[in-house]
């Protein structure tokens, strides 16, 4: 379970993509409106994680 969780984390915002598309396609098989919304809380919360992620901010070095 672990190493699940790990592999999970490592790649985070390609899972969250993943379940955004599960979550479109549910709400286009079934006609529940409530997916494609719970689809787009995800879809900003996987966006706002990747906009925040480490390898964005550049090192300020004060010389």
């Amino acid at each position: 379970m672990k190493t699940l969780w790990d592999f999970i984390v490592k790649h985070e915002f390609w899972f969250s993509f993943l379940v955004i598309i599960g979550l479109h396609f549910g709400e286009y098989k079934t006609g529940d409106g409530w997916m494609g919304g719970l689809a787009n809380l995800v879809f900003l919360i996987a966006i706002m994680r990747l906009a925040s992620h480490p390898m964005w901010k550049k090192d300020k070095s004060e010389d």
